[in-house]
């Protein structure tokens, strides 16, 4: 097995706090895309089911921030696994 190269994650406060393998096998940065993408899409589907004028619909920024980590991470591991094929 490659010796691990730590990738810090895009889309966080600081770069030594989270880190992804490139060298990891392509599939298995597909798969930790693909989780994170699931959960993305769960989460949208709440808001897009989700009916009325509460909380929820006037807290749409902050659950847009929330979700965005979400989806950058799982491009960024896409684009790894795509380089590590």
């Amino acid at each position: 097995m490659p010796e691990a190269k730590l990738e810090p994650l895009q889309h966080q406060s600081y770069e030594d706090v989270l880190f992804v393998n490139p060298n990891a096998p392509a599939n298995h940065l597909f798969e930790a895309a693909e989780s994170r993408l699931s959960r993305l899409e769960d989460m949208l589907r709440v808001l897009e089911n989700h009916e009325g004028s509460d909380v929820l619909v006037m807290e749409t920024a902050r659950i847009a921030s929330a979700l965005a980590p979400l989806a950058g991470e799982a491009k960024q591991l896409y684009a790894l696994a795509h380089q590590a094929r």
